[in-house]
């Protein structure tokens, strides 16, 4: 059953929805155009379009890792600043270079990460603190369905001007719109955290050890960072399949309206318990769209996969999202090891990503062409563990339920199936229960939900 809430953004999501648009602008330019041009100007375009990727990842993670205690500390609405800065300086850098971009790809890659990173970091610690969990699947959702309506025209109009003008221009607008972003920010409220704490990753690594949701959900983000590439590999197909930025940008554009009824269904319908069946359903769409390309790599295949992206992955990965968020907020990762969870989570999305890059470099280097489709099944099939990962640790984020293994040498045999509950009072009530069947799907459903032991009323885990 959906949360009694209104299900209008408050203004304080407003701002964060609006600053997402002008990102995902720019991010249409930097990540499906620039690829599109990459693949028009270099001899081998697969090894360069991975190399421009490569340190883009590599950016955004040193980015985090450095600026963790300026996030922790200091005033994060002044770091979210540097981002707009580092896109004026990128945009300006690209309109400057022109056709000569292409052998810039380390540079151009390295201020693009940088971009990216400090857009990220506080914006998700902000996020995590504005947006209440019982909010957060409908916020993601109306977000998305609000930003990719803006990748309507937006394609449309980047392919066109691609086409009929150069990359200079674009970059050139690109670069207004990013000064006009600066001077909105100025109207954001000061962020700081009135505790000042030193970063403790090491702290952070020894509780890491010890709830396993953290350790599956951080599973789950390798997982989907090795699938990350896959959104690349969707611009180089439809470029190769039709050839021009104009056509890019059409194509673009329907495929961001699929994304937009996604999103705005995944927002305005779904709950957390939902995440599970969502999984499956996309799951059986990306087998079909996988299957397809492995056969024949035609237009319709092509299609076909594009549009299991826009809306099996896109909608999978907001689950994912939905659930960093959550356990930000969750009684796992208290306020304190707030920004180490972030940062640490991107590290390892790094890893995932990385081992993503090398291995479309390894198939641009030996020229393996054939190989690509079978890469596609590989990633599409990495990216639907991470999500069923990620859906699975939904219920020990509501504190309701979870998975119990007895520890206890009295608990044995059947008696490992009944279920646990324990709440311990100290520094506030505790969740100190693992119950090895879910209590939403087995016959025990109610046998213990109307007990004293369920979580009182007004005292949530999130």
């Amino acid at each position: 059953m959906r949360g009694n809430f209104c299900h209008r953004l408050t203004k304080k999501e407003w701002v964060i929805t609006a600053f997402a648009v002008f990102h995902t602008v720019s991010n249409l330019f930097l990540g499906t155009f620039v690829v599109s041009f990459l693949m028009h100007n270099t001899i081998n375009e697969i090894v360069s379009i991975s190399t421009y990727r490569f340190f883009e990842i590599l950016a955004i993670c040193l980015t985090f890792v450095i600026t963790a205690n300026w996030c922790k500390n200091g005033n994060r609405t002044v770091l979210f600043g540097m981002n707009i800065v580092a896109r004026i300086i990128l945009m300006g850098l690209i309109a400057i270079l022109g056709s000569n971009a292409a052998g810039w790809l380390v540079v151009l890659g390295i201020l693009y990460g940088i971009f990216e990173g400090f857009y990220n970091l506080p914006m998700h610690a902000i996020t995590i603190e504005n947006v209440c969990a019982k909010r957060m699947v409908f916020f993601v959702g109306t977000k998305e369905a609000i930003v990719h309506t803006f990748k309507i025209l937006v394609p449309v109009t980047l392919g066109t001007m691609l086409t009929t003008t150069s990359l200079q221009s674009v970059a050139w607008a690109i670069m207004v719109m990013a000064i006009m972003e600066f001077f909105m920010w100025f109207l954001l409220p000061p962020c700081r955290n009135p505790k000042h704490q030193p970063i403790d990753f090491i702290g952070f690594y020894n509780h890491l050890r010890e709830p396993p949701l953290l350790r599956k959900i951080f599973l789950s983000e390798l997982l989907r960072g090795f699938a990350w590439i896959l959104e690349t590999v969707v611009v180089m197909y439809i470029v190769d399949a039709f050839h021009t930025d104009m056509n890019l940008g059409i194509w673009s554009t329907i495929f961001a309206i699929c994304t937009i009824v996604a999103s705005w269904a995944f927002g305005r319908f779904c709950s957390n318990r939902d995440f599970r069946w969502i999984v499956l359903s996309c799951s059986v769409l990306l087998a079909f769209s996988a299957v397809a390309l492995i056969i024949d790599v035609n237009r319709f295949s092509i299609l076909l996969y594009s549009f299991a992206y826009a809306v099996g992955i896109v909608t999978t990965t907001k689950i994912c999202g939905t659930n960093i968020l959550n356990v930000g907020q969750s009684r796992f990762i208290t306020k304190n090891i707030r920004i180490e969870y972030l940062v640490m989570r991107d590290v390892v999305l790094f890893f995932g990503r990385w081992a993503g890059c090398l291995c479309l470099m390894y198939i641009g280097a030996f020229n393996l062409h054939g190989a690509l489709q079978y890469l596609i099944a590989i990633l599409f099939l990495s990216h639907i563990l991470a999500c069923a990962i990620s859906a699975r640790q939904t219920r020990y984020l509501s504190g309701k339920c979870g998975r119990f293994r007895a520890r206890h040498p009295a608990v044995s045999g059947p008696a490992k199936n009944v279920v646990h509950f324990s709440w311990v009072i100290s520094r506030g009530i505790q969740f100190a229960a693992t119950p090895q069947t879910c209590v939403a799907d087995s016959k025990y459903k109610c046998a213990m939900s109307q007990s004293a032991h369920r979580i009182p009323c007004g005292v949530t885990p999130l």
